[in-house]
């Protein structure tokens, strides 16, 4: 029943157009060949030789198919077909009574042929059966002769044209609407189909195909609203085979057609696998969801040691380079350490050896070194003699303005004498000299201010850093200075009295 190539359609009836199936009619013929009695020691009989013999006799006419069905000492049967249920008279009385000479076997061989007995149930055949169980009720769905049960039928027929998936199924809405030719349908099951009916029990599957020829063929139950479609359907697929013809070639392949004799498509039997199938969806649901959820916490678990291995490595690239940049410090330090004592030892070799300062210029360079620090020297010299000539100035300056601002001009008397006028300016010139000497000894405060204001604070600056002295400052230094210029002008005074 596998799938041939069909040379002759022509006698072929549509069955769906969309889909381009039809159904082609056939002839099945058996042929026996007679053996003698006696056998001959050492010689045997060819079945392809003889295959080949019955071929010749049927010419221009072809079998569709023959083989061997069965083989014993006596007779060698076969089975043959043909495309053309017309050709059948005529195939027959070719073959009827002919003898068949073979090489190397003396004795003949008779040839007897028939037409095949047909598999396909008849009309008393379910009657028969329906009528004698007592298990049926004819009054319900199933129990009577409404289920059509059909095996062998190509997977690859039954499929819309737009599904082009390998793994596609048989669409049960495409074989409804198929057998609706003959009548209402009442429902159609597709065991493979279901994706659950091979977890069911083996009373409740309904399957027969064997599993061999399950990736290429199914099988279907067709429930008829009515008897009289029941009865269209199994008329129209007696003797027949299912073609379907493609751009090029037509194909047609063997079907085998029985009445539901098991209760498949009772009520009560659908609504069985219908509990069955939810509760293993169910199951199948729960199944998913604790696989998913498995590989959820697997996935985070993964995450988690990837992050850990990624934090561990890090922290140990982190402390690698850590260790890296101390031996790096470590490394530089020993080359600064290194280089300035290089260094040291190349600049001043004669010091390392023996101690002497002197002997670690040349006796050129040590003269010219001596000749800038008295240069220097007589620059600062020059420079700290200027700025306290110009602290004399201003302090000899300020005196002067003072005095001059301050004393008041004595009154002339005109009726006295010119030795009294002389003792009179005897004695304003001590006053006077009195009074610029009390001026001069202000507080340190007041004379900060002056400063200040004066500009002469910074001239103080460079003379206390002329000095030199421990813990001198600036008041004491302007102190000692105004003394100096006070014995200064006592001298000056008692040489212009003297």
């Amino acid at each position: 029943m596998n799938i041939q190539v069909c040379r002759d359609s022509s006698d072929a009836t549509a069955l769906y157009l969309p889909q381009r199936l039809y159904l082609k009619s056939y002839a099945k013929i058996n042929i026996s060949v007679q053996l003698p009695s006696q056998k001959v020691h050492g010689k045997s009989i060819s079945n392809w030789e003889l295959m080949e013999k019955l071929r010749k006799m049927i010419l221009p006419d072809n079998f569709s198919v023959l083989k061997v069905s069965k083989h014993s000492s006596e007779v060698i049967r076969f089975d043959a077909e043909l495309e053309n249920r017309d050709n059948l008279e005529r195939v027959l009385a070719r073959l009827e009574d002919r003898v068949i000479q073979l090489k190397e076997y003396p004795d003949q061989l008779k040839v007897r042929v028939c037409e095949a007995k047909s598999e396909f149930p008849s009309r008393h055949d379910w009657d028969s059966f329906f009528r004698d169980t007592t298990e049926m009720d004819e009054m319900k769905p199933g129990e009577r002769p409404d289920t059509i049960h059909i095996s062998n039928l190509p997977i690859r027929w039954f499929i819309h044209s737009r599904d082009q998936d390998e793994d596609a199924l048989p669409s049960e809405s495409l074989v409804k609407k198929i057998f609706e030719k003959f009548g209402s349908v009442r429902q159609v099951d597709i065991p493979v189909s279901d994706p659950y009916r091979m977890q069911m029990k083996a009373t409740m599957r309904g399957i027969t195909t064997p599993p061999q020829e399950a990736a290429l063929y199914f099988e279907v139950y067709v429930q008829f609203s009515e008897y009289v479609g029941f009865v269209r359907c199994m008329d129209a697929l007696r003797g027949r085979k299912l073609l379907r013809k493609r751009e090029d070639i037509a194909e047609w392949c063997g079907i085998k057609v029985e009445f539901d004799k098991t209760k498949h498509m009772t009520d009560a039997a659908v609504k069985r696998r219908s509990i069955v199938r939810e509760r293993l969806a169910s199951r199948q649901k729960a199944k998913e969801d604790e696989e998913r959820a498995e590989k959820e916490r697997i996935a985070k678990r993964e995450v988690k040691e990837r992050q850990k291995y990624e934090r561990s490595e890090k922290e140990k690239l982190e402390k690698m380079r850590e260790r890296e940049e101390r031996r790096k410090k470590k490394q530089l330090a020993k080359l600064m350490q290194s280089d300035n004592l290089d260094l040291n030892s190349k600049l001043r070799p004669e010091l390392q050896r023996n101690g002497n300062r002197e002997q670690h210029y040349l006796p050129g360079e040590r003269n010219a070194r001596a000749r800038i620090i008295d240069k220097f020297k007589r620059e600062q010299q020059e420079l700290l003699e200027e700025q306290r000539q110009n602290y004399n100035n201003a302090l000899n300056g300020r005196i002067v303005i003072r005095s001059v601002l301050e004393t008041k001009k004595p009154k002339r008397d005109s009726s006295i004498s010119s030795a009294s006028s002389d003792e009179r300016a005897r004695r304003s010139d001590r006053d006077n000299h009195k009074k610029i000497k009390t001026e001069r000894l202000t507080t340190p405060e007041r004379e900060m201010e002056y400063n200040k204001a004066t500009g002469l604070d910074l001239i103080w600056q460079h003379i206390c850093s002329a000095c030199a002295t421990p813990g001198c400052s600036m008041a004491a230094c302007e102190r000692a200075m105004s003394h100096s210029a006070d014995e200064k002008d006592d001298r000056t005074h008692q040489h212009a009295a003297a």
